[in-house]
């Protein structure tokens, strides 16, 4: 477990809520660059990795195709640079859209920054600690181990049509297996549902109103200072968004 892990959970969510108050308050391309440094140098500093975001750059570079081509015909800002037909290309349309990449780019690096960094453990004492009933709490620990079990449910059964001579290698080839697949996934999904319930009725959930946990959360003095810091940084943004709305 590295430092990051180990940091209380309380201070990891707030800190991921004031990056993205940051990234919706910030109207440069040059302040979401700032944010984005900050992410990265953190993400070095406390995990020393950067491999949990090539997935996402993946997923970005689809976004912001998406989001210049938008912009390219539907943004009315600056002046008219070009004009064919009822298309009309203004000057402002590359600005915005690396905005609104970069935008997207923060929000998301900081959703997943934050997830990496706080177990499902960890989460769970943290809503308890915030006095949410610990039946709705502990879903974050029940959907993190569910959904990887369900994953590799899947993957297995896409071994399985490849043994029955389904081909299910390549991008094309996968998507034409969705139909033969769905119906075992669902099978298997209502089962493993089915059993996880069972498993958690005879473990007596939901039988008494609180319950006990093997470890408790204890913020550090460093994090207390942190964590008020943060906060402060959060309320300054959103007193800076609301006076915004009237001056």
């Amino acid at each position: 477990m590295n430092f990051a892990e180990r940091m209380d959970p309380r201070l990891k969510f707030f800190w991921c809520v004031f990056l993205i108050l940051a990234a919706f308050s910030a109207h440069t391309v040059g302040m979401e660059l700032v944010l984005l440094t900050i992410i990265l140098l953190t993400e070095l500093c406390f995990s020393k990795s950067l491999k949990k975001y090539k997935v996402l750059l993946i997923l970005m570079l689809v976004v912001a195709s998406q989001i210049f081509v938008i912009q390219f015909f539907f943004c009315r800002e600056g002046h008219l640079i070009w004009q064919w037909g009822i298309i009309r290309v203004y000057s402002d349309f590359w600005r915005i859209a690396l905005l609104g990449t970069l935008r997207t780019i923060v929000i998301a690096m900081a959703a997943v920054q934050c997830l990496t960094w706080t177990s499902s453990k960890q989460a769970t004492l943290m809503l308890v600690s915030w006095h949410v009933p610990y039946r709705y709490a502990m879903l974050t620990g029940v959907a993190s181990r569910f959904l990887p079990l369900m994953q590799k449910e899947y993957l297995s059964i896409c071994d399985s049509q490849t043994v029955r001579g389904l081909p299910c290698d390549g991008i094309w080839n996968k998507v034409k297996t969705i139909l033969p697949t769905f119906f075992p996934f669902l099978y298997r999904a209502i089962r493993r549902s089915s059993e996880t319930a069972l498993s958690m009725e005879l473990r007596g959930f939901g039988r008494e109103k609180t319950r006990t946990f093997t470890t408790e959360l204890a913020i550090k003095p460093w994090e207390k200072i942190a964590l008020g810091v943060v906060i402060l940084l959060i309320l300054l943004l959103c007193a800076q968004r609301v006076l915004s709305y009237f001056y």
